[in-house]
């Protein structure tokens, strides 16, 4: 599937279900995110599947947020590359 076919789906689901179940559904989705790393931690057992899954929801959403609040990409790219920083200086001083 093409990107700006994924696009129009996530668009698709925002006018239809709304802003605001699409905002909950998108924290349900981190929550079981945040669920699947702690079973993984407790017994890693299981395979990546139930992980990967939860990731690609909670990366659907992202795309879906980005959407519903007018984030763009550049605001993003600047977030991670200052969090990365701040994360390799931290480490720095930890060294």
């Amino acid at each position: 599937m093409s990107d700006e076919e994924l696009q129009t789906i996530w668009r698709q689901s925002i006018d239809h279900y709304g802003k605001q179940l699409q905002s909950i559904v998108c924290m349900e989705e981190c929550a079981e995110l945040i669920q699947a790393i702690i079973k993984k931690l407790r017994k890693d057992t299981s395979s990546n599947d139930v992980l990967s899954e939860e990731m690609a929801d909670v990366i659907v959403c992202l795309h879906q947020l980005k959407m519903m609040y007018g984030i763009t990409d550049k605001a993003i790219s600047d977030w991670v590359e200052a969090k990365t920083l701040r994360l390799a200086k931290r480490m720095e001083e930890e060294s």
